[in-house]
């Protein structure tokens, strides 16, 4: 009798379990089906719309390319993105023209604050920049097009891909000029960078962020390991300077399990761990839901 409750008594346990399981692997089946688009397109795994297919994201012409095809996707999503266009010097006298991808997403009850969701698409020469950052980008994109579908919005949201990272930030360092200048308030700024390797299959997370808030909510809404990052990146210290709370959220970079092939000809789509970017994507849509509630 005692085996048989036994039975009975894990039979029970199974089958309220599963429901859970099964509903976190649908979540992250959706994910994968939309970020792997993304990421193949990016890289070149596959071509866009019957183009030739990139080779990296840093010629003027394939930055063009991946910039178009960013503009399209947000647009098809139902958003309405927006190119922002600069052309400028350096000290050295070189001149950078490129374009930033951005689409705002409006609160539901006139809130004036707004959280960005950011992440670079261009790469260093001869690199696909699937980790570095394909990634980043599938990762944005797809927590956009989520958070437009609520409801009840009590922030404003703004998704943001940059060009020119390669080139000293400039992408980065001319919109947030923009955003300054035309009094934006800004709650905070989420980046991803170096997503999409797991080698230890333990879905760890590494997060930067500029105060205990920010922080604490990604623990909370993380079911796995958060370690905390305490070097701080080029991006996080130039969205400081402007007064901008920030979190950028890294593969496990302390612990090296990152991408061997980040900046190298084989940083490829078929590299990237794909069920641990979704684990990853599902917690920044976590927090931004819960951003939004606030």
């Amino acid at each position: 009798m005692k085996y048989y409750r036994t039975i009975l008594l894990l039979f029970v346990f199974i089958t309220q379990i599963a429901p859970a399981q099964s509903e976190q692997d649908r979540i992250e089946a959706e994910i994968f089906n939309i970020q792997r688009n993304i990421v193949a397109k990016l890289t070149g795994h596959e071509p866009i719309k019957g183009r030739k297919k990139l080779s990296s994201r840093f010629s003027s012409s394939e930055r063009k390319v991946s910039a178009d095809f960013l503009y399209n996707s947000l647009k098809e999503s139902g958003l309405k993105p927006e190119r922002h266009t600069y052309n400028v010097k350096n000290k050295k006298g070189e001149i950078f023209n490129g374009v930033n991808i951005y689409a705002e997403i409006p609160s539901t009850n006139g809130g004036d604050e707004y959280v960005v969701i950011a992440a670079h698409y261009d790469t260093v020469e001869d690199s696909p920049g699937a980790v570095h950052n394909a990634t980043g980008v599938a990762i944005a994109y797809y927590v956009a097009q989520k958070i437009a579908k609520l409801e009840n919005r009590n922030k404003n949201f703004m998704v943001v891909f940059f060009d020119h990272w390669k080139s000293n930030m400039v992408g980065t360092r001319m919109f947030t000029k923009k955003l300054k200048e035309d009094g934006y308030k800004i709650h905070s700024m989420h980046r991803a960078d170096y997503m999409g390797w797991d080698n230890d299959e333990d879905r760890a997370i590494e997060l930067l962020a500029s105060n205990i808030s920010l922080e604490s909510l990604y623990r909370i809404e993380s079911p796995v390991p958060v370690y905390k990052r305490t070097v701080a990146t080029p991006e996080s210290r130039f969205f400081a300077n402007f007064g901008y709370e920030t979190v950028t959220l890294t593969a496990e970079l302390k612990n090296a399990d990152n991408s061997p092939f980040v900046r190298q000809s084989e940083d490829k789509y078929t590299t990237v761990n794909f069920k641990y970017l979704a684990s990853t994507t599902d917690i920044v849509y976590k927090v931004m839901k819960s951003l939004a509630n606030q």
